[in-house]
């Protein structure tokens, strides 16, 4: 007789490997229709609502051009910036926020407001009822929002509590706009350095830095601005925003005097004296940068004495702010790389670790070990956290990516949740990390009567995960507006942000439970179907009915991107 492994198709050890690539489909159709959609981080930001400013600025009447707020008399209140989209990468618990950051003139900021948000609607919420923690940075300079790292979160809202602050110190990490000389330069002006000059292209890291355009729109230089480094340096009656046209190496090719509060006659000497306007070319701003003020000797112009050494610093400031910025830049960029541990992720990294080494121990059966854990998975992952694995968090995470620097120890959770059962049979999240089946664990057969389903409606019910499924899918991929946590229990555990869609699923779940045991997590969970249908099994190299609805997972999410 022959052996029946010898029989045994030579494809069939890949139709498993083929589960997970249609799941890599999925995401990657739901990830195309976030990024197809969202603002190009080098774009303009979005368009500030003045009914949000006016949360900032209770007089605002309007913005003028750099987002400087104006109230109805025309009085300059201060500034507003938007942290989209340089911000954008701070990403929360599902996705990133869009902070209205208020500037007083004498650039303090005076709050924070949120604008827009793809992050999950009752975590938001939460953050906008704490009214405390949008006043948090009330009072202090950029520089010192730059420096702090002890910001405290809003409770059940953590992570996007979090994640905003991120997004405002990316923001200001090179951001700085002037409130003296809110104007851009006037084209005339910058073609005395680029007579080829049609347009400006404001660098959304570094405002003060313009590109050049021809005609084409193609770059041909660079001008550095020298407000708002110099906003401070009054000549003989005000200050002087000076033009510092750069070369590709960061080179001085030439000077223009851009706006001025000085006095006309001595500004016009300053403006028209090319010997002055030259002397620095050919020199960097690194060299600019290290010179200390106090021992230069500036050459002024005759007759504008003031006004042109008050010019001359402001280069001076500028090149070394300019430096100062592209460092603090690179410093952050630097600690973006690096993974931000926390006391919440080493806890969190611990729970999953004793959750993982119990599920492949003797121990997994033995109430003495599995009750007190499952009291902490409770306690600490449940009702301190919210740490689930879900569908709002893992579309959020397809979305947007995967906050694995910000929040290692709950993507440490999601990772085993998804790579456990694919390589080891054991889905070791439902049985031991999910707060929620713990609950039902203990409710098991609590009482004598319990319910059976029938023959005809099993079917049924075990179809209902995959339903879910679908419309996550058709959710996520047509963009609509729909928020996922209202079809799971799992922001019921943080129950002062829950809403009452996913209390309700939470209570009808686990009265159910009463009476068919894991009658949730066998009917109704569409993450627990997720992860089942990746569990590797006896079953796994055949093809089945579940993968082909799979198949049809992909096509309904083509379909719903197209479209």
């Amino acid at each position: 007789m022959t052996d029946p492994q010898l029989r045994r198709p030579a494809w069939r050890p890949f139709v498993h490997a083929g589960r997970v690539l249609i799941l890599v489909a999925i995401a990657l159709i739901i990830h195309l229709a976030a990024t197809l959609h969202a603002p190009d981080e080098s774009g303009p930001s979005p368009t500030v609502d003045i009914a949000v400013t006016k949360q900032l600025f209770e007089t605002a009447d309007r913005l003028a051009e750099g987002d400087v707020v104006l109230d109805a008399a025309g009085q300059t209140l201060g500034r507003v910036i938007q942290t989209s989209p340089a911000g954008d990468q701070a990403i929360g618990f599902s996705g990133p926020t869009n902070v209205l950051l208020g500037f007083s003139s004498d650039e303090k900021i005076v709050g924070m407001a949120i604008l827009s948000s793809r992050d999950t609607r009752e975590h938001v919420a939460a953050i906008e009822r704490e009214g405390k923690f949008l006043d948090s940075l009330d009072g202090l300079t950029r520089e010192e929002v730059l420096a702090r790292t002890d910001f405290d979160a809003v409770s059940g809202a953590t992570l996007t509590s979090l994640a905003m602050i991120e997004a405002v110190q990316r923001t200001l990490g090179g951001v700085q706009r002037s409130l003296k000389f809110p104007e851009p330069p006037r084209i005339e002006v910058v073609r005395k350095l680029y007579p080829d000059a049609e347009s400006l292209a404001e660098d959304p890291h570094y405002p003060a830095l313009l590109n050049v355009q021809d005609a084409s729109g193609a770059q041909i230089g660079k001008l550095l601005r020298t407000s708002p480094a110099a906003d401070n340096v009054v000549g003989y009656q005000g200050p002087t925003d000076m033009l510092i046209g750069l070369d590709n190496d960061d080179k001085v090719t030439g000077l223009a005097l851009s706006h001025s509060y000085d006095n006309e006659p001595y500004v016009d000497y300053v403006r028209t004296d090319d010997y002055f306007l030259g002397l620095l070319n050919g020199q960097s701003l690194a060299e600019l940068a290290k010179e200390h003020l106090e021992s230069l000797q500036i050459e002024g112009v005759s007759g504008a004495t003031m006004t042109s050494q008050a010019a001359a610093i402001g280069v001076y400031l500028a090149a070394a702010e300019r430096i100062k910025a592209y460092q603090e830049a690179k410093n952050s960029r630097e600690q973006a790389s690096l993974i931000q541990f926390r006391q919440r992720d080493y806890i969190t990294i611990a729970v999953v670790v004793i959750g993982v080494l119990l599920a492949f121990s003797p121990w997994r059966g033995k109430p003495w070990a599995r009750i007190p854990f499952q009291i902490l998975v409770l306690v600490y992952l449940g009702f301190a956290n919210g740490d689930f694995v879900s569908q709002a968090l893992l579309v959020g995470w397809a979305q947007n990516g995967v906050p694995w620097k910000s929040a290692f120890g709950l993507v440490l959770l999601v990772a085993a949740a998804l790579a456990l059962p694919t390589f080891t049979r054991t889905n070791v999240y439902c049985s031991h990390l999910c707060p929620h089946g713990a609950v039902q664990q203990w409710t098991k057969r609590r009482i004598k009567w319990q319910w059976k389903p029938s023959t005809k409606t099993l079917p049924w019910l075990k179809a209902i995960p995959s339903v879910l499924l679908a419309w996550v899918v058709l959710v996520a991929a047509a963009r609509w507006s729909f928020s996922l946590v209202d079809i799971e229990p799992f922001d019921a555990y943080v129950w002062h942000i829950a809403g009452w869609g996913t209390i309700a699923v939470a209570v009808v779940g686990l009265i159910a439970s009463l009476f068919t045991p894991m009658a949730y997590c066998r009917f109704g969970c569409p993450t627990g179907a997720l992860l089942d249908y990746v569990r590797y099994n006896g079953k796994s190299e055949f093809w089945t009915r579940r993968d082909w609805v799979a198949v049809g997972l992909v096509a309904l999410g083509a379909v719903a991107l197209l479209f």
